[in-house]
């Protein structure tokens, strides 16, 4: 394929995720985010050429509450700004769309959604087709029902094995202090939690909580002035199916499938298997199964059968704030690569591979592939 231009993840920081922040605004969580991501690189917020935001006034009630989000990011001395209704990992893909048109050199990715202040099955239903699935109430935890019901049969696998998964993933969780359930759990203390909506109990999905996030991006020449171990966007693909999900097959994830294959052709990647960490944007074992399927992994039933550390964050499992969930993933995979995950490091990781998704039942997937060396000379 044409040479692109070498991008890399440089700085990032975040206010752990809560159920809820009684004292502060979204604004007011984002200011020390953004301060501490430009206090990572060294500059101040002149001294990057654009910005953009992923939120939704819909999650917090506010109209144009992105708005508010400017003052913050830097309104002032004019620069270039956009801001998508999406997770702000896809305000990253975004600006990485930028960087290839020369558009820019250096940019801030910020993401908030203070979804305690409404109701996020309210607003999550409005995902859903206009007609004929979000009249009757469907939310995000009774869509992932009849994904599990589907996929569990097809696939064979019972309960028991599903709890297995999440414990892997509380157990994860554990060892990473910005998200929000720190706590382990055994699987069969998580098998015995009531159903939320039948196969999937409360104890298989994560809380929804709220957090501010803060990314910078740079393009090779900058990128390494602002950042001791820059971490190279190698590849990078988004695929989006039917809205309607009747007429998909919930127990595959076409897009996901696709947008892996693309993002590995870019990054010259055999497949996910030639990572040393894959963070998929999961937020129960099911939708973990059927994202391993697709990206070539192992299933994981019986561990990881000798491929990467997949969730050494604990996935979306134990901590899926709206508007950031995704870009988590992604500065996952930067802390891992960068030397900055602390106790949960997977030693010498070189490559990640990265998965975020939006939608119901995985219906948008975007794929990364992160790596310590430029990919392009």
């Amino acid at each position: 394929m044409s040479q692109l231009r070498n991008v890399a993840i440089v700085g990032f920081a975040q206010a752990p995720i809560v159920a809820a922040d009684e004292h502060h605004t979204a604004s007011e969580m984002l200011y020390p985010v953004v301060k501490a991501a430009l206090a990572q690189c060294g500059v101040e917020r002149k001294d990057i050429d654009y910005q953009c935001a992923g939120s939704s006034d819909y999650v917090d009630g506010r109209a144009f509450s992105f708005s508010q989000a400017m003052e913050v990011m830097g309104a002032w001395p004019p620069v270039q700004d956009s801001h998508v209704e999406m997770d702000a990992v896809f305000a990253a893909h975004l600006v990485w769309v930028k960087m290839q048109a020369e558009e820019c050199d250096s940019a801030i990715v910020c993401g908030f959604g203070k979804c305690s202040e409404g109701s996020a099955a309210h607003v999550l239903n409005l995902q859903l087709d206009p007609f004929y699935h979000a009249p009757i109430g469907l939310d995000p935890v009774s869509t992932a029902a009849l994904q599990a019901s589907a996929t569990m049969a097809r696939m064979r696998v019972d309960d028991a094995a599903l709890a297995e998964i999440a414990a892997r993933n509380r157990a994860a969780g554990a060892k990473n202090p910005d998200t929000q359930l720190r706590k382990p759990a055994t699987a069969a203390e998580l098998q015995a939690t009531p159903w939320a909506v039948k196969p999937l109990r409360e104890g298989y999905l994560p809380p929804v909580g709220e957090t501010a996030t803060c990314m910078i991006l740079a393009a090779a020449g900058k990128a390494e002035k602002l950042c001791d171990k820059p971490v190279w966007i190698q590849g990078v693909d988004h695929r989006i199916e039917l809205q309607a999900i009747g007429a998909r097959d919930l127990t595959r994830s076409a897009s996901a499938k696709l947008a892996a294959e693309k993002a590995f052709a870019m990054a010259g990647l055999g497949g996910a298997r030639e990572a040393d960490v894959v963070e998929l944007g999961s937020t129960n074992p099911v939708e973990e199964l059927v994202l391993r399927e697709s990206l070539g992994l192992p299933s994981g039933l019986q561990g990881n059968g000798g491929g990467p550390v997949v969730n050494p964050s604990g996935s979306a499992l134990c901590g899926n704030p709206l508007m950031n969930t995704g870009l988590l993933r992604l500065a996952e995979g930067f802390r891992q690569l960068s030397g900055r995950a602390g106790e949960r490091a997977v030693s010498g990781a070189k490559r990640a591979v990265v998965h975020a998704a939006a939608g119901h039942c995985l219906q948008q997937n975007i794929v990364w592939v992160l790596g310590t060396e430029r990919r392009w000379s």
